[in-house]
């Protein structure tokens, strides 16, 4: 069974509303299947977005790989 993990669980930190949103647009177009999970903590309520780690791997590495491109 594929593990699927938030941005936040993922990266160890914040994403961000931009990330995020460039993320769940890249997802998308993938057309990976996403999962929704409902969280309440002292900073945030609401659903957040859960994505395949195997394709959170994959999306992070071609960033990466992009902006050792352009160095």
């Amino acid at each position: 069974m594929e593990e699927y993990k938030s941005l936040y669980e993922y990266l160890g930190k914040r994403a961000g509303g931009t990330l995020g949103k460039i993320v769940y647009e890249t997802a998308r177009q993938d057309k990976v299947i996403m999962r929704q999970k409902e969280v309440s903590n002292s900073v945030y309520t609401g659903k957040i977005m859960m994505y395949p780690v195997s394709w959170l791997n994959n999306y992070f590495t071609k960033i990466a790989e992009l902006k050792n491109d352009q160095l």
